[in-house]
């Protein structure tokens, strides 16, 4: 709900955050549109919420046509540095690379969970590099517990996003659907729009409860092989 969504808008500052535990979540479903990498960082003692740090990067190419033909204002948030283009037609990974290391050297990250369908070159350069990577289905085995929680995090005001604009944008876009048995996962094929960065925080946040010190607060399974169920 917008309005729910809305009231999460605590601050969110890079700088603040620096040193702390997070998580990762990478959505690379296109490079000819939107990537986006989420971080997550749990709550800790002096902190009772999950901060949430997205970024996101888009061909040059498309931000012009984008703004124009589709009113989806990607010029105003590539001035507001919420969207960072990248030159040509296509998203060169380098710079994703770049900014995850970046990030690992700023934060305590401690994993990303990447969508395990086409992305076998970065779960490989990463690893290299000593990067924990969790590959993970976008089924409703996967996704179900995570998108439960976010609901329950937003609801609650447990969450910050900062009310970055980029991420409300897909928040805004994202359509729920429920198998028989009440799970629930994003479905990119209903949503008439982006949604990656809510899927990379769901990702991001699947992650990083199961990795919560605090399993009175987990609703998850804790058998890694659930993943790939």
């Amino acid at each position: 709900h917008p309005d729910k969504w809305k009231a999460c808008a605590f601050p969110v500052d890079p700088e603040e955050l620096a040193g702390r535990v997070c998580y990762g979540g990478l959505d690379l479903s296109n490079t000819l549109d939107l990537t986006a990498f989420v971080l997550v960082f749990p709550p800790t003692g002096a902190d009772p919420l999950y901060r949430v740090l997205p970024r996101y990067w888009v061909p040059a190419s498309a931000v012009t046509e984008r703004s124009r033909s589709q009113r989806v204002p990607y010029d105003v948030w590539q001035r507001e540095g919420f969207l960072i283009p990248i030159p040509g037609e296509v998203i060169d990974y380098e710079y994703i690379y770049n900014q995850i290391d970046e990030d690992a050297q700023k934060y305590d990250l401690r994993e990303i969970a990447f969508d395990r369908w086409g992305a076998a070159e970065i779960y490989v350069r990463m690893a290299k590099q000593g990067m924990e990577m969790a590959a993970m289905g976008q089924g409703y085995a996967s996704m179900s517990a995570p998108m439960k929680k976010l609901s329950e995090l937003i609801v609650g005001q447990h969450i910050a996003h900062g009310g970055h604009p980029v991420l409300t944008w897909n928040a805004h876009n994202v359509v729920a659907v429920l198998d028989p048995a009440g799970n629930i996962k994003p479905d990119k094929s209903l949503a008439t729009e982006k949604i990656d960065g809510v899927v990379a925080l769901i990702m991001a946040l699947d992650r990083a409860t199961r990795h919560d010190p605090d399993p009175e607060g987990s609703i998850y399974e804790k058998d890694p092989s659930f993943l790939f169920v």
